[in-house]
């Protein structure tokens, strides 16, 4: 920053009357107006305005600067320029008004700005390339402290060369090479983590009582998404803000660099990431060329591919939820992929052709996800990886749809909800209520009017396939009851019930009605 008196010296000669500088080495970060308002000043800036507006401070002791930009007609007033003011007055010809005195000054500072910069783009230029271990040996030299990068994976990139550090966390994710389930529950990250993502700015924070190290926390964004994290440990020498400053810059530095390295450990999950974004936005359509990049990225996944996406309410629950999935046998088994897309957390998982996933497969991280309080979606099965995009919206739907049910479930299967997808897509083109057999609505009208449940108890027998006696036990009916309801309804509508040909038409008709009153 600039010195009162450097600025008084870029300013012309002939415009400056008088100047009483009590502490002319004093630093000026920014300029203000002077008004009547003001009875708090702040030591590193510089006001400018009337005289008028100084008379309520005369003989305070104020951290002031100020700027007159007029000849006052008033006596001395020593008391306002003794030493021990503290107070750096500079009187100005009243050819200038303020708000034109406020622009030149501006204008200087603006200036020094520019020449602060300028070393800060050639450092950049001379580091960019280096690949990211240099960067962040380069940064703990800078901070005088270690210094540790991660990727919104959770997975260690780079750290700085410090042997031992009688910081548990810390050496813990360096030892690792990522962050386990277990350690993202040991330690209290999460709070900082959403601090930082939220602000984009870089935070100091704490982990609490036992641990005597304060840590720096800051996000490494690009293109409105977070890729990655930085931490600073507070281990040799105390923070300072511009600590905060540095630190928030290092990170634009290694943006730029986990972007355009070939070399660094980032590139594939960077590569990864944008393919299946490229895919679901449709700017990848063409076959050979998907086919050329998943072999790039040397996929392994399943010849029978399922899709997960996963919603979360703040990005701070992402740090438990990838180790959590990574070490779940639902990701060892198939080698799955994770990535982000549109604040989702897209899972790529699979099986045997032969098999398929079932629920019992999903239900440890269906726990999970119902004491974290987020939902899921699941795609059907998918063979092709150019069918990501039709999977990614079919999880979305069955998000979607499942979330109009009464029951609240933290993970919904597209196969129970496609149908329902099916019909809305219909419904926005024509009636649905023609879709239903005849029957089905003849027999839905007599239960409105008798007060009887015929038409729930042939959806049950359909759906059991003719079985009579498990669709008396579903519903909670004796064998004979059923029996007795199946003759009746056959004495109302037209369609035989022993012809299975027919059930589909029926199963169909039932699931519109169903749609309709939802």
């Amino acid at each position: 920053m600039l010195r009162i008196k450097d600025i008084i010296e870029r300013l012309d000669e002939d415009i400056i009357l008088k100047s009483v500088l009590c502490e002319e080495n004093q630093r000026i970060r920014g300029v203000k107006l002077l008004t009547d308002r003001i009875t708090v000043f702040d030591s590193d800036i510089l006001y400018i305005g009337r005289y008028e507006s100084m008379i309520n401070v005369s003989g305070g002791h104020y951290p002031m600067n100020v700027m007159i930009p007029e000849n006052p007609s008033f006596p001395e007033h020593p008391d306002i320029e003794k030493p021990d003011c503290h107070i750096n007055i500079v009187y100005i010809k009243p050819d200038l008004t303020a708000e034109e005195l406020l622009n030149h000054v501006t204008d200087i500072l603006v200036d020094q700005y520019s020449l602060i910069e300028r070393p800060a783009a050639l450092f950049h230029t001379i580091i960019q390339g280096r690949g990211l271990p240099y960067i962040i040996e380069i940064a703990s030299e800078l901070l005088g402290n270690p210094v540790m990068l991660g990727d919104n994976n959770h997975r260690l990139l780079a750290a700085s060369d410090f042997k031992e550090v009688d910081d548990l966390p810390w050496m813990e994710y360096r030892n690792m090479g990522f962050t386990t389930y277990e350690y993202t529950q040991k330690y209290n990250f999460k709070q900082w983590i959403e601090k930082t993502a939220q602000s984009r700015k870089a935070v100091i924070g704490s982990l609490g009582e036992g641990y005597k190290y304060k840590r720096i926390f800051c996000v490494i964004g690009l293109e409105q998404r977070i890729i990655g994290h930085l931490a600073v440990l507070e281990y040799n020498r105390s923070f300072t803000d511009k600590d905060l400053e540095i630190t928030e810059f290092i990170c634009d530095v290694i943006a730029d660099e986990m972007k355009n390295s070939q070399n660094s450990g980032y590139q594939y999950n960077w590569l990864a990431n944008r393919f299946i974004s490229d895919l679901i936005q449709g700017s990848l359509t063409e076959p050979e060329l998907i086919a050329d990049r998943a072999k790039r990225l040397k996929w392994r996944l399943p010849d029978r591919k399922y899709l997960i996406v996963i919603q979360y309410n703040h990005y701070s629950e992402t740090f438990g939820l990838i180790s959590f999935i990574r070490e779940s046998e639902l990701f060892k088994s198939s080698g799955g992929e994770l990535t982000f897309h549109d604040n989702n957390l897209i899972f790529i998982t699979g099986c045997k052709q032969s098999q398929y996933i079932t629920n019992q497969d999903i239900e440890p991280l269906s726990h999970y996800l119902k004491q974290m309080h987020m939902i899921a979606g699941v795609s059907q099965f998918f063979d092709e990886i150019m069918e990501i995009p039709v999977a990614y919206q079919q999880s979305l739907a069955a998000i979607r749809l499942g979330k109009k049910d009464d029951s609240v479930l933290p993970v919904y299967r597209y196969e129970d909800y496609g149908i329902y997808d099916m019909l809305e897509q219909i419904k926005e083109q024509k009636n649905l209520i023609r879709y239903c057999h005849p029957d089905i609505l003849k027999l839905k009208e007599y239960d409105r009017n008798h007060k009887t449940d015929y038409l729930k108890s042939l959806y049950t027998y359909i759906v059991n396939m003719g079985n009579l006696a498990a669709s008396a036990d579903e519903l909670y009916i004796h064998r004979n009851t059923m029996n007795y309801r199946l003759a009746k309804i056959q004495e109302l509508i037209s369609v035989d019930l022993y012809n299975r040909d027919c059930y589909m038409t029926l199963y169909f008709s039932y699931k519109i009605l169903e749609y309709i009153s939802r």
